[in-house]
């Protein structure tokens, strides 16, 4: 059987998911809010030089045209990912019947605590 491996955030599940979910409910609040300050406040330093304000504010209006708005989201399991801990989550939209993954990978050893990068498929 293949463990949850949570790194630094915790020793159970719980444990690790009450500090995430603050950052992970607060990224993809940003994102519904198309709000890009508020997204980058979430992650890591280097963000702001992948993601520019109009590449995040196109993407996220993409998505809610495609997807709607975060509807809910259900954790599933982690990975080891380059050093850092992915959480996927499965999640529902309010304009689609489809449901998506969507992983957030977190540096477990930065302080204060910072989302690296996310992914939806």
């Amino acid at each position: 059987m293949i463990e949850n491996n949570f790194g630094q955030l915790g020793a159970t599940q719980k444990e690790a998911l009450a500090k995430v979910e603050p950052i992970i409910d607060g990224i993809l609040k940003a994102q519904d809010d198309i709000d890009y300050d508020a997204f980058c406040s979430f992650f890591e330093g280097g963000l702001r030089t992948q993601i520019t304000q109009q590449d995040f504010e196109n993407n996220a209006k993409n998505i809610q045209q495609t997807m709607g708005k975060l509807k809910e989201k259900q954790f599933l399991t982690t990975l080891n990912r380059q050093g850092l801990v992915a959480l996927i989550y499965k999640c529902r939209f309010d304009g689609s019947d489809d449901d998506f993954t969507i992983t957030f990978t977190i540096n477990d050893k930065s302080e204060p605590l910072k989302a690296s990068g996310i992914w939806i498929s």
